[in-house]
């Protein structure tokens, strides 16, 4: 069904049918994944656990952990190296979830006593830092965190493959789960410069992680150790391990017009039948690093690699290099391909603004599908997201409630609504090289750092070219980003010869939001020989447009390219529009100039005329009994005069008249 009339036939649906349905359930599953129901543990924290956690910044850490994967036990140990940033700083504040037990912690080298509570460690310098100066803690600890289950996965889970049987630990941290199998600080904003990840396992398993792998280190016993080294900045929650029982299938992609080339490394099960069946779609990341490439900027960790790692979960996560994957499809490898740049490269300055990582990933799938389907799936693609939003009328893209995971994972509006917002955004601006030299230039800006929705609408407006100078980037980042709701347009038209008219009333599905929304809109007009398009900004709650056209209409539809969010409650033809427009067409005045009078013709009976000089005074009214009226000139002074005509329908026009 055409998303146009959707909410007008009151159609409330909240799942996806159509050629896409497998293609929108990865996105649900993977919004499910990172969504989980908040009330089923602790309360989440829209900022760091202590506030003391702010005053220091994280340079480097390192991971040195035994683990297995037959279990989530871990032991271990983790160091963090950090900058003091406040005059003064007294004590080392991490977090770190029970049932983990820190066993000792050392501050430069010297051991220090720890207090525990809750899932925040306090260790109290023997010496107060002073701003500036550097420290290093380390942190001895074990324990066997409580595992995710297939529908609550979080922090660390230990599960099987229900498809091939495959016991897999794996992490996944995102929002606030990081805490959950290491000693952290869980701030957005301060990205690890650096990071090492050590995992020691039985030598049948192989250890997927970020960076580049420097070494697989016999420990004896049975025992290697897989030492990665991450060495671009990296977000506390992008940090992550994968041990399984695992098949290194890898190779090398060429960067398009260029000799650089790159490792495209994936850990899948070590299992015959799993290559095979996905070789196809592996081998094709390499076009899609190179897609992306093209219009966000290259690859921002192209010195280390691209990859996955397989583990069983219904979608994927976008760990920084090497994402986790639960099985290979080209949309959610498109989708997760995405993060790197938009989550990982660029990151959320804040949970509130997720969809500078989600709406833009959800935005892959479409260019994707556009380069490689073609612009028939990619347009179904993003019919199917506008359902979605319309299935009710309201949500925010701003995410009000941090504490709330499934509000700020809410797939119809955080995925869904964002990738449309996106895509509107680059009707707005109708110049694809403004468009995805914003992108490139957000990329360039923000790299290995964050950003906010308010700093891409400031990009936006601060490289305003005089290409789409007037664009009023402000009201749209509002409307669509910041408030809620969708038009909804209902649309009269009426064609006299070759002269079309249209009035479009916008109302919107919450009025109390916005109450009406500024966008161009298509509107196709049809006709037994061919269609055409032509593009008007509504700006008002009722508008009233007209061109020419010299074919003759059978019709029109609205955006017809589906670039909108928004619903069409009724077109109908109107046989009375148009008619005064034609009327007033056919008055002619002569002779002008004049030196006694003006003869005015063809007025429509009833049409009352107004005479004034040029500073607007009135000098002569009178209203039409008949066709033709004599405007007296003779005694009027040498010079410019303007005569309104006016209907009694309302329709008006105006004439220069000159006093020889």
């Amino acid at each position: 069904m055409n998303k146009k009339i959707i909410f007008s036939l009151g159609l409330l649906v909240t799942t996806f049918c159509g050629a896409n349905a497998q293609q929108h359930a990865h996105d649900w599953q993977c919004s499910a994944v990172k969504g989980r129901m908040a009330q089923m543990r602790n309360a989440a924290k829209p900022t760091v656990a202590h506030p003391d956690e702010d005053k220091y910044d994280v340079k480097y850490v390192k991971l040195d952990l035994e683990m297995n994967n037959k279990s989530t036990s871990i032991t271990g140990n983790v160091t963090t190296t950090a900058q003091v940033v406040e005059p003064v700083l007294t004590s080392y504040v991490f977090e770190m979830l029970p049932p983990l037990v820190a066993d000792s912690v050392f501050i430069d080298d010297v051991p220090h006593s720890v207090v525990v509570s809750g899932d925040t460690c306090t260790v109290t310098f023997a010496t107060p830092r002073s701003a500036g100066s550097m420290f290093t803690a380390q942190v001895f600890y074990h324990g066997t965190p409580v595992s995710g289950t297939p529908s609550d996965i979080h922090g660390i889970s230990n599960l099987q493959s229900p498809s091939w049987g495959n016991w897999v630990t794996f992490t996944l941290s995102e929002p606030y789960s990081a805490k959950d199998w290491w000693p952290c600080k869980q701030s957005l904003t301060d990205k690890i410069d650096s990071a090492d990840i050590w995992v020691t396992v039985p030598d049948s398993l192989k250890v997927g992680s970020n960076g580049l792998l420097q070494a697989i280190t016999p420990m004896g016993g049975g025992r290697n150790r897989f030492e990665w080294k991450e060495r671009y900045p990296i977000d506390y929650y992008l940090i992550s391990v994968a041990i399984a029982k695992y098949r290194d299938y890898s190779f090398y992609m060429r960067f398009t017009g260029s000799t650089d080339s790159m490792l495209v490394q994936n850990y899948v099960y070590d299992r015959p039948t799993i290559l095979t069946f996905n070789k196809s779609i592996i081998d094709s990341t390499a076009q899609q690093v190179n897609l992306f490439s093209d219009f966000f900027g290259r690859y921002p960790f192209w010195k280390e690699k691209y990859g996955h790692a397989m583990a069983p979960l219904s979608g994927g996560m976008e760990h920084q290099t090497m994402t986790t994957l639960g099985f290979f499809q080209s949309w959610l490898v498109a989708h997760e391909l995405g993060h790197q740049w938009f989550g990982d490269n660029v990151t959320c300055a804040s949970w509130k603004d997720i969809v500078v990582n989600e709406g833009f990933a959800s935005y892959s799938e479409y260019l994707y599908l556009d380069k490689f389907r073609g612009r028939a799936a990619a347009t179904a693609d993003m019919v199917d997201r506008q359902a979605n939003v319309m299935s009710q009328p309201g949500g925010v893209i701003y995410v009000d409630d941090t504490t709330n995971e499934g509000r700020i994972f809410d797939h119809r509006i955080s995925y869904d609504k964002g990738a449309c917002a996106v895509h509107m955004l680059r009707h707005v601006v109708n110049n694809d090289s403004f468009f995805f030299n914003l992108l490139k230039g957000w990329q360039h800006a923000k790299r290995y750092s964050t950003g906010t929705i308010a700093d891409l609408r400031d990009m936006a407006i601060s490289m305003m070219t005089p290409e789409v100078n007037g664009i009023k980037f402000d009201t749209f980042f509002h409307q669509w980003f910041y408030a809620e709701g969708f038009p909804i347009y209902s649309v009269k038209w009426n064609q006299v010869g070759t002269e079309v008219y249209l009035k479009i009333d916008q109302t919107t599905s919450v009025p109390g939001s916005v109450r009406y929304f500024s966008l161009p809109l298509q509107v196709q007009v049809t006709s037994a020989s061919g269609d055409s398009t032509v593009r008007f900004v509504v700006d008002k709650p009722s508008q009233s447009f007209h061109f020419t056209w010299k074919v003759p209409m059978l019709g029109l539809s609205l955006d017809p390219n589906n670039w909108l969010v928004d619903s069409v409650q009724n077109i109908m033809r109107d046989m009375t529009m148009g008619i005064n427009e034609l009327e007033m067409e056919m008055i002619g005045v002569a002779p002008n100039p004049a030196s006694t009078s003006w003869e005015v013709a063809g007025l429509p009976s009833g049409s009352a005329l107004t005479l004034t000089d040029i500073a607007g005074r009135v000098i002569w009214q009178q209203q039409a009994a008949s066709g033709t009226v004599s405007v007296p000139a003779q005694n009027l002074s040498s010079g410019l005069y303007l005569l309104r005509v006016n209907t009694l329908q309302g329709a008006g026009r105006s004439f220069k008249l000159v006093r020889e």
